[in-house]
């Protein structure tokens, strides 16, 4: 119950928050960690802030990222390069762990006698404090695993699961030329790689996620750039899923994914960029969802879609290929006194 977790975290320009978050580090019951903090060019005070944590704790590790491209990925693949841990975690700077955080997945990920099983764990998020919190899982309406992340609403995001070493170097890595969906491509591709993702039992929430309205995900998020990049990452998708065994059920979310990049990229008018999305031919897309991506992109390119009876023709056809879920995360409210 002694193995060593390194607490991997990417930092830019949160000075005045990375406090918090050091605080729940150091209030760990579980002593033998280390946290590797990886700055990528902060121009704040952030560097000072972390400099006086490594004064304060010899188990705080911190470097400043030297190589490229700019991003946390690269600083996370940086932080798990620098360290000599048997089980990895991905903390980001405005987020927190409970107290007991460290211990319980330390417990329950030792009980496994899978070697290419990662546990995840229940996640939390609030805005202003963790007194009032809303649970991220929706549990009366259960997903698998990759069809909740290829849907975007994951039991957890990345910072629920504990990775032991030996499968990250494997089977991880973040992907460093992705500035969004870096989680999606991540754990999509160590799932068609082998890797079994599954809920630790009789656990209770113990990360606090920050609904941060500055976040860089979160900013411009139906942008041009953006979406360049989300369409990037559901190429990469695609082309992972063909050589893999996959299901039905995960071409399906796959394919919801990709509609609505083709939605995101007609109304941003690059009709001519989601035509040639779609036309891939490691795209495997329905006939009836085939053509409802055409119709969306002709209704834009004309401008029908202003009109209320071709919206709402528009609206029943996606119904009929992607019926609505019920499936809601960070919807239920949880107490933590």
């Amino acid at each position: 119950m002694n193995d060593k977790i390194a607490i991997i975290t990417p930092s830019f320009n949160r000075g005045y928050i990375i406090r918090e978050t050091a605080e729940s580090v150091f209030a760990q019951t579980h002593e033998n960690w280390e946290w590797i903090i990886v700055d990528d060019g902060s121009t704040d005070d952030s560097w000072e802030t972390i400099q006086s944590f490594v004064k304060k704790d010899a188990r705080v590790k911190a470097h400043k990222r030297k190589r490229l491209p700019k991003g946390a990925c690269t600083c996370r693949n940086i932080g798990t390069e620098r360290s000599n841990a048997d089980w990895f975690l991905f903390l980001d700077t405005d987020d927190l762990l409970h107290p007991e955080c460290l211990t319980q997945r330390l417990r329950s990920s030792q009980k496994t006698s899978n070697e290419k099983e990662v546990l995840y764990f229940p996640t939390l998020v609030f805005e202003n404090n963790t007194e009032f919190c809303m649970l991220w899982d929706d549990s009366d309406h259960p997903i698998e695993w990759i069809e909740g992340v290829l849907n975007l609403t994951p039991a957890c995001p990345g910072t629920g699961t504990l990775w032991p070493k030996s499968l990250w170097r494997t089977h991880g890595i973040w992907r460093e030329d992705l500035i969004l969906w870096q989680d999606v491509e991540l754990h999509a591709r160590a799932h068609w790689s082998g890797v079994h993702f599954k809920a630790a039992q009789n656990t209770f929430p113990d990360v606090f996620i920050r609904q941060s309205k500055d976040s860089i995900s979160r900013i411009g998020f139906h942008n041009k750039p953006k979406l360049s990049n989300r369409m990037l990452t559901i190429q990469a998708l695609w082309a992972l899923m063909s050589q893999s065994d996959w299901q039905e059920s995960e071409r399906k979310a796959l394919a919801q994914l990709t509609m609505r990049a083709v939605q995101n990229g007609a109304n941003l008018g690059l009709l001519e960029e989601v035509r040639t999305f779609i036309a891939r031919p490691d795209v495997i897309l329905e006939k009836s969802e085939m053509q409802l991506a055409i119709k969306i992109i002709k209704s834009r390119q004309w401008k029908l879609d202003r009109i209320f009876l071709v919206k709402d023709y528009l609206n029943q056809k996606w119904s009929r290929c992607f019926p609505p879920s019920q499936r809601k995360i960070g919807a239920t409210k949880w107490r933590t006194k």
